[in-house]
């Protein structure tokens, strides 16, 4: 199964060596596989998005969202 990260964007097949995951405790993957790394609260994720400037137009940014279900978070192993 091929892994999207939320953060780099970059595609992996196994999410749990991947370099961005490193120094968070979950990650919550979502059901298109992406995976996403989840804040200290247990219930906000960051992940890269295309954020509008107004009228200079739009930038890559991170963003933090909270989930709606804690359903779909994994412990990080690594940690």
């Amino acid at each position: 199964m091929l892994y999207t990260c939320g953060l780099c964007e970059v595609i992996v097949d196994e999410i749990m060596d991947h370099p961005c995951i490193e120094g968070y405790g979950h990650i919550y993957i979502d059901n298109n596989h992406f995976s996403y790394l989840v804040l200290d609260d247990g219930k906000t994720t960051i992940r890269r998005s295309t954020v509008s400037t107004g009228r200079s137009g739009e930038v890559k940014g991170v963003v933090e969202d909270e989930l709606e279900t804690n359903e779909n978070i994994c412990p990080n192993k690594r940690q």
